[in-house]
């Protein structure tokens, strides 16, 4: 019985952790959905008018040809082997991870670097999950698909990596750029005051596990006066911190790409409004960035940046009460 304890640490079977999560969301969004039948109707009847997703036109890196002369590390061993969607062995991790720096670095070096990779350069969007292989020959992604390209990208290395998941309340500008965005998922989050799954990256580095939030890229911070995220930086301190269900699983539920489809197919209207509002913001980080360094940007905007969190407790107290 081996292959079920592998499976049981990789992650693959949906525990009580991800009962938790979906037990209390899922059925507040169909409850909303039912009763709100006209937000769903109206969305999905104009969801032409914005982005599916917001793959570029053009990947703003190259992908080198692989050769056998790449390094790469094979092992069986936690946080170092394939899960699911995150496979650390094809060909196109094997040699970014070699353009990247991968065994000429230290792991430190390394990990910020895949780091920055990720973040400035894969595009943040609201589609349906895919492999770390696919988000990488794609340039866009969830949240949780460029978590699995971080993690791809280190475990190639010999660098431990893990996920690290939550049900979320962030800042203000991201509940504006995110969830204003269509009025059902105002509605929700309103409703559940966080939401559903967030997550961040855990890297074993120099003896300790260090977080580092690979979910947004940094286009989108000076256009919302947010600090640029950091490397081994809690999110937790700026702009999205946990509020339900924490855990840090090795990988991701077999089931976790179906499941995870299913909203993208019932509510298509959501997704593309969602995007038009992401396209824009990143627009506006584009045109603020030509004429404005990131790093100076970041040191000025840390001076006075407070986070200012949303709470949606005395809305979801007005939706609960709507909703009888």
């Amino acid at each position: 019985m081996t292959f079920l304890k592998d499976w049981r640490e990789k992650g693959y079977f949906f525990d009580l952790n991800w009962a938790r999560t979906f037990g209390e969301t899922i059925p507040t969004l169909l409850f909303l959905s039912l009763r709100h039948p006209l937000l769903v109707l109206n969305a999905n009847k104009g969801c032409k008018r914005g982005p599916r997703n917001l793959q570029p036109e053009k990947l703003p890196y190259t992908i080198p040809s692989f050769n056998d002369n790449m390094k790469f590390y094979d092992s069986n061993e936690r946080y170092l082997r394939q899960t699911f969607l995150c496979n650390p062995l094809e060909p196109e991790i094997i040699s970014m991870a070699n353009k990247l720096g991968a065994f000429k670095l230290s792991d430190r070096e390394y990990s910020e670097k895949v780091f920055k990779f990720v973040n400035g350069n894969i595009r943040i969007d609201f589609s349906p999950p895919k492999s770390a292989v696919d988000c990488l020959k794609r340039g866009h992604g969830t949240c949780i698909d460029k978590l699995s390209l971080f993690n791809a990208l280190c475990r190639v290395a010999g660098i431990k990596s893990r996920y690290r998941l939550y049900s979320s309340q962030g800042v203000e500008e991201l509940y504006n750029i995110y969830m204003s965005a269509d009025p059902l998922v105002q509605k929700w989050v309103d409703t559940l005051n966080f939401f559903v799954l967030h997550g961040s990256a855990e890297t074993f580095v120099d003896g300790e596990w260090l977080i580092s939030d690979v979910s947004a890229d940094f286009y989108h911070a000076p256009p919302n006066k947010l600090p640029i995220p950091h490397f081994g930086e809690d999110p937790a301190d700026l702009w999205i911190k946990p509020t339900e269900n924490l855990w840090t699983p090795e990988g991701l539920p077999i089931g976790f790409r179906f499941f995870m489809s299913l909203p993208f197919m019932m509510f298509r209207g959501t997704g593309r409004a969602i995007n038009s509002n992401i396209l824009s913001n990143y627009n506006k980080g584009v045109e603020l960035l030509k004429d404005l360094d990131i790093h100076e940007y970041d040191v000025i905007i840390r001076k006075t940046y407070r986070p200012k969190w949303h709470d949606s407790a005395k809305k979801a107290s007005k939706v609960l009460h709507d909703l009888k």
